[in-house]
């Protein structure tokens, strides 16, 4: 393993500060101040791009993130499924 590289990717993670704060009854990550998810009742929602978050969902491997029910849908948030939750390597892709 290339030392350099990992010292500079242990920077970066460093570097991101993430950080959790209170988000409409449920708990939000924040990375460098911006949030990148949200776990609450409904289960764990990743901000994603539009054509990620769509095909995501077109796929049965999310739904859209309603903090209330049938009120508020934040757009570019996929909840994921249970199945793609299982699944380390694909989750983990998403959060590239």
């Amino acid at each position: 393993m290339r030392t350099e590289y990992l010292y500079q990717l242990e920077q970066l993670i460093v570097d991101c500060q993430i950080s959790y704060k209170s988000v409409f009854g449920a708990v939000g990550a924040y990375a460098i101040g911006h949030i990148f998810m949200t776990y609450g009742k409904f289960g764990v929602a990743l901000k994603l791009a539009d054509e990620t978050c769509s095909s995501r969902m077109a796929e049965g491997a999310g739904k859209p993130l309603e903090y209330f029910e049938k009120r508020f849908t934040k757009q570019n948030y996929a909840v994921l499924s249970g199945t793609l939750l299982k699944d380390r390597a694909r989750t983990g892709n998403l959060l590239l």
